[in-house]
């Protein structure tokens, strides 16, 4: 029971995270001043894009499925011990499992993991596991909270305030803090247009040797610019 109920709250707050992300984006993410009729009520398709999106690493739905599957049930059970050592109701061992432990450590580690596995495909994973251990932990405190008053109000209303707003940052594709947890992309083996050293080398390359010119091209020694001799009228022009 408590099970499907945690299944039902995490697919609730996923859309409930979709839908406050597709409106802060047109709102305030968006240089758009005017919108149609469709665009704020006919949202399902953009909401499903969204999902799908988050789903996505590195264009590979199925390994971020499961990323955000096993992240949201660790977290689910990581929520059980609290109840297992603590008693029945509001205590401290509850809100200490509820605490978004896992979250926080991997949202405040990003920069170092990015720095450190930047070009390897598992940095792609961050996203949707750091959406798993989000919702996860929303969904499962909206069940201990829902069955058996384990959570007190104002806490649980605090990971939710918490939470929420970097989805919608996360899922916008937007810098938080200034950190951006899209892939970067790798231009390895691509020529850098805007570097002069490449430029000198093409040059040097593409260009003949001046040597082989002099001694195949009799009129490399020609000193006259226009290559016409003696101008014959040049006295009666001046």
């Amino acid at each position: 029971m408590e099970f499907f109920l945690y299944l039902l709250f995490l697919v609730f707050f996923g859309f409930v995270a979709a839908v406050i992300t597709y409106y802060a984006k047109i709102l305030f993410f968006s240089a758009k001043s005017n919108y149609r009729r469709e665009e704020l009520t006919d949202i399902r398709g953009d909401v499903f894009r969204i999902f799908l999106d988050l789903l996505e690493s590195n264009g590979n739905i199925v390994y971020g499925s499961l990323a955000f599957l096993v992240s949201a049930l660790f977290v689910w059970l990581w929520s059980l011990l609290g109840s297992l050592l603590g008693e029945k109701g509001p205590g401290v061992f509850e809100h200490i499992f509820h605490l978004p432990i896992f979250f926080l450590a991997l949202f405040f580690s990003y920069p170092v993991l990015k720095e450190a596995y930047e070009e390897r495909s598992i940095i792609g994973l961050c996203k949707p596991v750091l959406s798993g251990f989000a919702l996860g932990n929303l969904s499962s405190g909206a069940v201990h909270y829902g069955l058996d008053r384990d959570l007190y109000f104002l806490y649980y209303l605090l990971l939710f305030l918490l939470q929420i707003p970097v989805l919608v940052f996360l899922w916008n594709k937007e810098p938080i803090f200034g950190v951006s947890f899209e892939p970067t992309p790798s231009y390895e083996g691509e020529t850098d247009w805007g570097s002069s050293d490449s430029y000198e080398d093409s040059y040097e390359e593409s260009s003949p040797n001046m040597d082989d010119d002099a001694e195949e091209n009799p009129f490399s020694e020609e000193n006259d610019a226009y290559g016409i001799g003696d101008d014959p009228f040049a006295d009666e022009f001046k």
